[in-house]
């Protein structure tokens, strides 16, 4: 008996302390509403430019410092003030709209375009500047090639290329000269080779973040397939002892937390070593699971007819020994419940040919009262429901329970 009781602390005490992951039925079990479909990760910040402005800023200031390059003061002024007033702008977005993923590539492109503008304009107001903004353009275009897909990388090279051909064609009409100088031609065709190598690195990220979702995928079916198994009875298919010690724990927290009622069922197939005896243990576990299978049914079609928010459970608690929880039905409900099941066992023969009769205990939560002390309760009306001669139900009267701070003895498996 004292075996038993470290048996079932270690097992309570592990299921309380021990977060995981949940399956579908695990979060169907806890609320509907909640289902799991699929995990998503957090949407990520949405990526500003500032610091891409800020790099080029100073570098253009430097450049004219040493006399490489050469800007009107006017010039400066309308393009600190227009890169300023766009810096404001996004940042005002990002911080009143939600941060969703349309969002966010909305922004990295419409970002991406007004810094290919700026781009541009720094080279029309500047001279001597060429190297410089063929480097804004490749800065402008690594940025989209991380947030934007290959497309839309494609669309915002083309915009970068018109642009650098618009101002170097403006030049050359306010100069009078109608060929394309060596120096600029050649920027051009970088430009090109630049645009043709960010279009090749966006596929090769665009294929890296779908193997990296299939990854994903795969591990998530995984993680989900073995925390069924973990939950599970392998025999009967319903969920294990540590499961259905879960679930009562979160019960019991929700019932104390809103007041809300539940109660327990605890099955024992009657003369159930008998049947072992007899039949050999083959037959017996197939009874045992064809019980199961016929009590799950039972307690399907009752949340169908009588829908609560947190579903019924149903597992195995040990050998022949089956527990139900009952959230949001009171006593008389439940042991309503047990007598339906019971006749249905009784009146039925399993394989055609075993005829099978169960014993039941329930029990109602009260107020305050631990787990171990509602499974005593329940496992005391199952003994009575035994010594009044099997096949009945007998429910466990509300009582005044105080925590002794020990946990009380509990039986595990009964032999007939």
């Amino acid at each position: 008996m004292r075996f038993c009781n470290n048996f079932y602390e270690s097992v309570y005490t592990d299921s309380a302390s021990c977060p995981r992951l949940m399956s579908d039925s695990h979060k169907k079990q806890q609320a509907p509403a909640s289902a799991l479909t699929r995990p998503t990760s957090p949407v990520s910040p949405i990526p500003g430019l500032m610091w891409f402005y800020v790099l080029w800023i100073c570098l253009a200031t430097l450049s004219a410092v040493l006399g490489h390059s050469e800007i009107s003061r006017g010039g400066s002024l309308f393009l600190l003030g227009g890169i300023a007033s766009t810096n404001f702008f996004f940042a005002s977005i990002m911080r009143s709209e939600p941060r969703s993923t349309g969002l966010k590539q909305l922004l990295s492109m419409y970002q991406t375009i007004m810094a290919i503008a700026w781009t541009s304009a720094y080279f029309y107001f500047s001279h001597g500047a060429g190297d410089l903004v063929l480097g804004m353009y490749m800065t402008a275009l690594m940025f989209s090639m991380f947030h934007l897909n290959t497309k839309k990388v494609l669309k915002l090279g083309a915009a970068a290329l018109l642009g650098y051909l618009f101002v170097v064609l403006a030049k050359m009409l306010s100069t009078g000269t109608f060929i394309m100088s060596l120096a600029d031609g050649i920027r051009f065709l970088v430009l090109i080779a630049v645009i043709g190598w960010a279009y090749m690195f966006a596929r090769q990220l665009r294929d890296l973040r779908y193997s990296l979702q299939y990854r994903n995928e795969e591990l998530q079916t995984v993680v989900e397939r073995v925390t069924r198994i973990s939950e599970v009875d392998h025999l009967t298919k319903s969920f294990n002892r540590r499961h259905i010690m879960e679930v009562l724990a979160r019960e019991r927290s929700r019932a104390d937390r809103s007041g809300s009622i539940f109660s327990i069922l605890l099955f024992d197939l009657d003369h159930f070593k008998r049947i072992n005896d007899r039949y050999g243990h083959l037959i017996g576990d197939q009874i045992l699971s064809d019980f199961a299978n016929r009590v799950k049914g039972e307690l399907r079609g009752m949340d169908m007819v009588n829908a609560t928010e947190h579903k019924r459970s149903f597992g195995r608690y040990g050998g022949e020994e089956f527990i139900a929880v009952l959230p949001g039905t009171a006593l008389t409900g439940a042991k309503r419940c047990a007598d339906r099941i019971r006749k249905i066992i009784a009146d039925q023969q399993f394989r055609d040919r075993y005829s099978v009769t169960v014993s039941v205990g329930v029990a109602e939560y009260q107020l305050g009262e631990t787990v171990p002390q509602l499974l005593t309760r329940a496992d005391e009306a199952l003994y009575k429901a035994k010594r009044d001669g099997r096949n009945c139900v007998r429910e466990s009267q509300r009582e005044d329970h105080k925590d002794s701070g020990t946990v009380p003895n509990l039986r595990i498996l009964r032999k007939d």
